[in-house]
C-alpha cells in the first residue's frame, strides 16, 4: 500500500489557496458594434455570474479615473478579452471612446443614459453617451437618464460592488437591460442599417466636435421638441447681403467689404451659391421663391433645398430665413465671422481657395445633417445644429 501511495502525484497546496482564473464567454449577438464597454461588462457580468469588481479586474479597469470607460487606448486585458470573445477588430477600442472618436471624448455624459427602446432590446449604443443628444437618433425617444424602477441616477462605470453586476441599479438591484429568469442577458440582432445610421452620426458629430456650441448646451440635436431654455428666446436678424456691383450703406463701410480681397470673397460665395441651386430640382426651386415670399406652408419638396436653405443662412450670419432676399442690400457676416478666424494669406487666391473648400465642406455637411433628422420643414431642432463656418478651417 505504500508502495502505490509514493507513486502517487503529490499536490503541495500553497497558503492562499489554488486561484483558477476562466476566461469569461459571452454568445457574439450579445454584444453589437457600437455598443458601449458598460454594455460588454454588464452583460459579461451577468453571463458569468460576476460581480462588478470582478469584472474591472477581467477588464484592467481602475475605478480612481473620474472616467474609467472612456479611454483613448483600451487596456490590455480588454483588447485581450475581445479576442477571446471573438470581436471585430476595432469594436472594443469604439466601446470605449478610443482611437479615432477621441476627440469625442468631452462630449461624453458622466452618468448612465438608456434608450428605453434600444435597453428592451438589450442594447446601449456609444451614441446615448453624448450630451449632444436628449434623444435617441434611432427611436426618436427622450434618453433615460435614471433608474426606472427607483428614479436614481446611475453613474457610468461599473461601480464597487462585490455582490451585484453592473447590469443592476446600485439602490434598487434592478437590471437595467433585459435578463431571463436565471440572470442571462437577452437581446436582438442589430440591423446593417441600424449600423450604418449609428456609423454616419458619430462621423457628423465627429466633425462638430470642435464647435464651441456642443459643449455649451446639451441637446443640441433634440430629436423630438425644443429645449425649454429656448423655447421663449427670439429670433436674432442680421440682413444678409448685397451684390457685389450694389454700393455699401456707409455705416458698414468701415466693418465689411472695404477692401478689394472681401468683395472677393463675396463673389466666390454667390458662385457656390448659384451651383448648388442649380442642384436642387426645379419643382424645389418654385417651392423655395414662396417660401420665402412667406406664400407656402408645405413641406419642402427635397431636402436639398432644405440644405441650400440652411446653408445660406449659415453664410450670411441671418437666423430668419425671410431675409434671405439680397434686396436688403447687408453684408455677409457669415463670411466675416470665416475670415477673422482665419490665419493671413499671402494672397487673394489663397484666401479664395480656402473660402471655396469651407463652402464645399459646409454643404455636404447640411445635406447629412438635413438626411440624418429627416427634416421636411425648416424649425429650431435643425438650426441649432448650425455650422459655424469656423468649424470649417481645416478644410
Amino acid at each position: 500500500m505504500s508502495a502505490v501511495l509514493e507513486r502517487l502525484p503529490l499536490l503541495i497546496v500553497p497558503t492562499g489557496g489554488i486561484s483558477v482564473v476562466a476566461c469569461p464567454k459571452l454568445a457574439p449577438h450579445l454584444f453589437a458594434p457600437y455598443e458601449t464597454v458598460w454594455a460588454l461588462s454588464a452583460k459579461l457580468a451577468a453571463a458569468n455570474a460576476l460581480s462588478a469588481f470582478e469584472i474591472s479586474v477581467q477588464l484592467g479597469l481602475s475605478q480612481r479615473r473620474k472616467l474609467p470607460l472612456v479611454r483613448v487606448d483600451p487596456p490590455r486585458n480588454a483588447r485581450l478579452l475581445g479576442r477571446a470573445l471573438d470581436c471585430l477588430p476595432n469594436q472594443i477600442e469604439v466601446a470605449f471612446f478610443g482611437g479615432a472618436l477621441k476627440a469625442l471624448h468631452p462630449l461624453v455624459c458622466k452618468q448612465l443614459r438608456l434608450c428605453p427602446a434600444c435597453a428592451r432590446l438589450g442594447h446601449h449604443f456609444i451614441i446615448h453617451q453624448l450630451c449632444v443628444f436628449t434623444t435617441c437618433p434611432l427611436h426618436d425617444l427622450p434618453l433615460r437618464e435614471c433608474c426606472p424602477h427607483c428614479g436614481v441616477q446611475i453613474n457610468y462605470d461599473l461601480g464597487l460592488s462585490t455582490v451585484h453586476g453592473p447590469i443592476n441599479c446600485p439602490a434598487c438591484y434592478a437590471p437595467q437591460l433585459p435578463v431571463s429568469r436565471g440572470g442571462y442577458p437577452i437581446a436582438g440582432t442589430v440591423s446593417p442599417q441600424t449600423i450604418r445610421l449609428i456609423a454616419r452620426w458619430l462621423a457628423f458629430v465627429k466633425l462638430l466636435a470642435t464647435d464651441p456650441s456642443l459643449f455649451k448646451t446639451a441637446g443640441v440635436m433634440n430629436g423630438v421638441k425644443i429645449d425649454p431654455a429656448f423655447k421663449n428666446e427670439q429670433i436674432s436678424v442680421l440682413r444678409p447681403a448685397l451684390s457685389f456691383a450694389h454700393s455699401i450703406l456707409p455705416q458698414f463701410r468701415s466693418a465689411w467689404l472695404d477692401s478689394a480681397q472681401s468683395k472677393s470673397l463675396e463673389i466666390v460665395y454667390w458662385m457656390h451659391a448659384k451651383k448648388f441651386w442649380l442642384y436642387c430640382p426645379e419643382k424645389s426651386r418654385k417651392w423655395y421663391r414662396r417660401f420665402l415670399k412667406g406664400q407656402s406652408t408645405e413641406l419642402a419638396p427635397s431636402p436639398l433645398i432644405l440644405a441650400f436653405l440652411y446653408w445660406r443662412m449659415t453664410w450670411q450670419g441671418s437666423s430668419n430665413p425671410y431675409l434671405l432676399r439680397r434686396g436688403h442690400r447687408l453684408p455677409l457676416f457669415g463670411i466675416a465671422q470665416w475670415e477673422a478666424n482665419q490665419p493671413a494669406f499671402d494672397d487673394i487666391d489663397a484666401g479664395l481657395h480656402e473660402l471655396s473648400k469651407a463652402l464645399e465642406a459646409s454643404w455636404m455637411n447640411w445635406i447629412e445633417c438635413v438626411d440624418l433628422l429627416k427634416a421636411k420643414e425648416l424649425d429650431w431642432r435643425t438650426w441649432r445644429l448650425r455650422i459655424h463656418p469656423r468649424a470649417f478651417i481645416k478644410y
